[in-house]
């Protein structure tokens, strides 16, 4: 029985109880008139009575479940700072690797910072709006990172770099696919991070 039932159920329950005392005790000669109004009377009391109960226990429940988000997500940021504060080195190593790669592939400035939030997941839209340029010259820039770097799609300048992070030989028991590759090697086509130090642009 949901809630709202059972406050329907509680104020049908109050009337009826009014009205049977009221039959009991009132000592005035029974007039149908008047026992109509009493109930118009009860009825209005009775579901005021159960429709602010139900407020409030709505209210009480909303807040609750406030309480409970507010919860989850203070323990979802605090593991998220556990989990930057374990990986900082690695991540900082990581991004330190990604800088020297653009500096070898020769990228200006802007195109370096085009690919890094191409890295991040953002579309050339979004790009142009954190970079207040136009959505075409992020168009441009990503272009030029393709061609420097001799790739030819956002996934493939992620897999480049990510082909480091998870080698191989650390999940050559998972997918058959990633077994097959053969130990640091990259998307067809793409060399591997490592191999690419002496490598100018294309």
């Amino acid at each position: 029985m949901n809630r709202l039932t059972i406050h329907a159920v509680l104020a049908a329950s109050l009337l009826a109880t009014l009205a049977i005392l009221d039959f009991f005790t009132n000592t005035d000669p029974f007039r149908l008139a008047d026992f109509a109004q009493d109930i118009v009377e009860w009825a209005l009391m009775s579901f005021g009575v159960a429709a602010a109960s139900y407020v409030v226990l709505g209210l009480h429940d909303a807040g609750r479940r406030q309480s409970g988000l507010a919860a989850d997500l203070d323990q979802a940021r605090a593991e998220g700072n556990r989990w930057r504060a374990a990986v900082k080195v690695h991540t900082e190593g990581l991004g330190h690797a990604v800088r020297t790669q653009f500096d070898t592939w020769r990228l200006t400035a802007g195109e370096a910072d085009v690919a890094i939030l191409m890295l991040k997941g953002l579309s050339h839209k979004e790009i142009a709006n954190l970079r207040q340029s136009s959505a075409a010259t992020v168009r441009q820039q990503a272009a030029a990172v393709y061609a420097k770097s001799g790739l030819s799609s956002r996934a493939e300048l992620a897999a480049y770099f990510l082909e480091d992070v998870f080698p191989s030989e650390e999940i050559r028991n998972g997918s058959p696919a990633v077994a097959a590759a053969p130990a640091g090697a990259g998307l067809p086509g793409i060399p591997h991070m490592s191999e690419a130090g002496g490598q100018n642009a294309r």
